[in-house]
């Protein structure tokens, strides 16, 4: 029914606090506090705020690799993400991370190169 309203060219003002579906629309405010942080399409919004790499490690123990990756400068936030770890950092690169995790004893699976989500928008801008 959203979709059809908006077809016909009706406004649709959405709130959520999934950002998976804010990804849907054609343009997001970002708000904490009743303050706008930012406005923009989802792609603007991720290519503008989200300065650097997004990594998907897949590493174990977990935990310790949080507190590992957590100090390294560069890494702008480290967070679990279900069953890896998901990596903001501004100049760190894949191998700086695998060869730091290995000298500290972290059995690393992978690392792969993610994308910013909408979710990384909110936390970095939200923190």
């Amino acid at each position: 029914m959203i979709y059809q309203l908006a077809e016909s060219g009706v406004t649709i003002l959405v709130t959520t606090h999934y950002m998976d579906e804010a990804e849907y629309c054609e343009r997001v405010g970002v708000m904490r506090d009743g303050k706008l942080l930012a406005m923009d399409t989802p792609t603007n919004l991720k290519r503008s705020i989200i300065k650097g790499d997004v990594w998907e490690v897949f590493a174990h123990p977990l935990e310790q690799g949080l507190e590992i990756l957590h100090d390294v400068p560069g890494v702008e936030r480290v967070g679990l993400a279900g069953d890896h770890l998901r990596v903001i950092s501004s100049n760190v690169k894949e191998e700086a991370l695998l060869s730091l995790l290995k000298k500290k004893k972290i059995q690393v699976e992978r690392i792969e190169k993610g994308e910013a989500t909408l979710e990384d928008v909110f936390l970095t801008l939200a923190r």
